[in-house]
Order: structure tokens, then sequence, then C-alpha cells
């Protein structure tokens, strides 16, 4: 009987661990308010304990359940002349890890959407003379970076309004800078990003680099 209580209370109020997960960040917020920002154990699909996972928790945030880009991808850094500019998506190359570099199952991931009623991403592109949003000099965004999205649709300036520059510090093609872009959307089927299209290279002395920040969802 004991042994029963103690299992009803773990399933009000999880400890976010491994034995005793809970279904999100924010659940887990919810039963425990003081708890502060780190790795805890979650388990959206609510079945054994066995396929719970390690993410980060952004309590601050309002209780964010966080998954990170795979660290051992590569993140690209192109020259012009190296290789030849993108010019459609390459086959799916982001991929996504748990805090234990564990890969991210599909079933979970289609909980937490389902669990969730919004989800960000950061997209951070390292330049050399190549716009990556806004164009100071055309003033247009004709050359804008070009998103694959986890629904396969295309994601950019032109086909969505989820897009948002923080810093755009390639707007102006001179020299070495960065542009970070948020994605942030109701639309959760569209996260986590795939892909990248880059749209201004192939000149010489271009180069271009990225990083993939981690999905969030709330």
């Amino acid at each position: 009987l004991n042994s029963l209580k103690q299992e009803i209370e773990g399933l009000r109020r999880p400890m976010g661990t491994r034995d005793n997960p809970a279904r999100t960040c924010q659940d887990l917020q919810l039963s425990h308010p003081g708890l502060p920002d780190g790795e805890y154990w979650i388990d959206p699909n609510q079945g054994c304990a066995r396929d719970s996972f390690k993410v980060y928790c952004n309590f601050t945030a309002g209780g964010e359940t966080c998954i990170p880009a795979d660290p051992l991808q590569p993140h690209f850094s192109h020259a012009s002349g190296c290789r030849p500019p993108l010019t459609r998506f390459l086959l799916p190359q982001f991929s996504y890890v748990d805090s234990e570099s564990q890969p991210l199952g599909v079933v979970q991931l289609t909980f937490l959407r389902l669990l969730s009623v919004s989800a960000r991403q950061n997209f951070t592109y390292h330049c050399h003379r190549s716009v990556a949003w806004h164009s100071t000099t055309s003033r247009d965004h004709q050359r804008a970076l070009r998103f694959l999205a986890a629904n396969e649709e295309e994601l950019s300036y032109d086909t969505s309004p989820y897009i948002k520059a923080v810093m755009d510090g390639c707007a102006a093609r001179k020299g070495s800078s960065r542009t970070v872009l948020e994605v942030s959307t109701p639309r959760l089927e569209q996260l986590p990003l795939l892909d990248v299209r880059v749209m201004d290279f192939g000149e010489p002395g271009q180069r271009f680099g990225f990083e993939v920040g981690p999905v969030c969802f709330l």
C-alpha cells in the first residue's frame, strides 16, 4: 500500500529524475516551482520510464523544454571556390539529441508537440561578405536564408511570419559578422529545422558558417 502511495505521488508530483520523469519541463515547474534551470528527465508519452530522456529545462522562460542539435554534426564553414552554392535543399542534415547525446525518438517528439502550444529555435549565420536576411545594399530580402521545416515546408522571409532577425550583422555584406535568426511559431509541426539553403554564396572571397540552436517547446 505504501509503495502504491509513492507511485501515485510520483505521478502527481514528478521529480524530473530518470525513474520519476515529468511529461514536460512546464509540468515539472508546476509541481516544483522553486527548481533551478538545468537538465531533467522527461517522458512525454508517459509510457514506461525506460524511454524517458534528459533535456534542458528553462524555467526562467516559463518552463521551456529544450532539445539541442547534435553537437557532433558539422557546423559548416565554407569558402567560395571550395564548394558550389547551395541551389536546393540537401537530405535533412540537422539532427537532434537529448542531453546525453542519444538520438531523439520520433514518438516522444510527437507527444512533446501535442503537449505544447509554441516552439522556438535560433539559427546563427557567420558570414564574410554574405547576406543572411536583409540586404542594406538592395534594401530587400531576396537573398534571405531559406529553411526546411520539420513538416517539409520552406521557411523564409517571404513564406513565414514567424522568423525575425534578433541581430543582423550580415546585412551590410562587408567584412565578417553574424546574423541571429529566431523562429518562434505556434505551428509546432514546423520545428525543429532540418536544413538550410544559402542564397548569397559563390562569389570570390565569400565565406560562411552556421550554428543550429536548441529547439524549445512551451
